[in-house]
């Protein structure tokens, strides 16, 4: 990589290499100058990216991004001076290899964590332990006991030190993504594109029949299980509505069903709304999730109004209450808009 000719800085942003909830495809539009390359983006989006791979998994991915991926970190470090990671692959397989190269030619580097990317099981455990609540960690640990296994631990420890390390800048939840990173992280943005707005108060004019949406990218994490015994309930005691559950559909079939949907139910454990809760929330949907700014204060302050805090324990009295209430559905959907 260190052959490559220098030029003069052609770009002000390199942004990758994995696309995760369209965050980086809308990192790419908000800021200026910016390039993106992914090599193995969702399969919800069908969104263009300035580099990507033609194939995004198995074999033949992987060895096409062990030749593309140094040659292309090369070209883009002589064309821009910083980049911005998403999660936690790069160009190379080897993170601090990568890191190291780039901050020996004086680039800037932002570490931008999502999730379970950056996330410690054991301390997450540990946190919902002293809060007294229950956590997806267990659940997700029976089916897949390596998730709480200690080798498990070390690679989560592993990647916060060489974040620490080699970072300019660190995004990350502190409490939802509860990590072994030791630097100050900044909240993370959560874009939305102004386009996709939908400000509909016409669904509201007839709530004979509310349509209530439920989109999990992954049933056991969201709360799945308890969203349906919650709608099961209902149903059995009598309540009349529209009830759509969305899976390993895309995008844009989601965001079909929330320009009609009144209530949206979006995930029941973690802390912050997601950028399923923004997407419902620009769709002007009351939004019923677990989101606390008690819990995690770094995030944004919004309006008091702007959806439902739910707890997992709350779905089947909050969704009775809008049943029972539909004059205040409006109201909620309507704050998220103007807050």
């Amino acid at each position: 990589m260190r052959y490559f000719r220098k030029e003069k800085n052609e770009f002000d942003w390199v942004l990758g290499v994995e696309d995760i909830a369209s965050m980086l495809h809308l990192l790419g539009k908000a800021l200026p100058n910016a390039r993106t390359v992914v090599f193995n983006n969702s399969k919800f989006y069908q969104y263009k990216y300035d580099y990507q791979l033609p194939i995004k998994t198995g074999v033949l991915a992987r060895i096409l991004k062990a030749i593309y991926g140094p040659i292309l970190l090369g070209y883009l470090a002589n064309k821009s001076k910083n980049f911005w990671y998403i999660w936690t692959t790069g160009f190379l397989f080897n993170r601090e290899s990568e890191f190291a190269f780039l901050k020996s030619i004086d680039k800037k580097l932002i570490c931008h964590f999502g999730g379970d990317d950056i996330r410690s099981p054991q301390k997450m455990k540990a946190f919902c332990a002293e809060k007294g609540l229950d956590t997806f960690i267990d659940y997700v640990g029976a089916g897949h006991p390596f998730y709480l296994s200690e080798n498990y631990e070390t690679e989560k420890k592993e990647l916060a030190r060489v974040a620490d390390k080699y970072a300019d800048v660190i995004f990350s939840a502190e409490f939802e993504q509860i990590s072994y990173l030791t630097r100050k992280q900044h909240y993370n943005p959560f874009l939305y594109d102004p386009s996709k707005f939908n400000f509909n108060p016409a669904k509201f004019e007839n709530l004979s029949k509310i349509k209530i949406v439920h989109a999990p990218s992954n049933p056991l994490i969201k709360g799945t299980p308890l969203v349906r015994a919650a709608i099961k309930k209902l149903q059995i005691e009598g309540y009349e509505f529209e009830y759509v559950e969305l899976q390993n559909v895309s995008n844009q079939q989601v965001l079909e069903h929330l320009k009609t949907a009144h209530i949206v139910l979006n995930q029941f454990y973690q802390l912050i709304p997601s950028v399923f809760g923004i997407e419902a929330m620009a769709n002007h949907c009351a939004v019923l999730q677990s989101a606390s700014l008690e819990l995690e204060p770094n995030q944004p302050k919004s309006e008091p109004d702007s959806w439902v805090v739910t707890g997992y324990w709350q779905i089947y009295d909050n969704l009775k209450y809008l049943l029972d209430n539909p004059e205040k559905i409006e109201p909620y959907a309507t704050g998220v808009i103007v807050m």
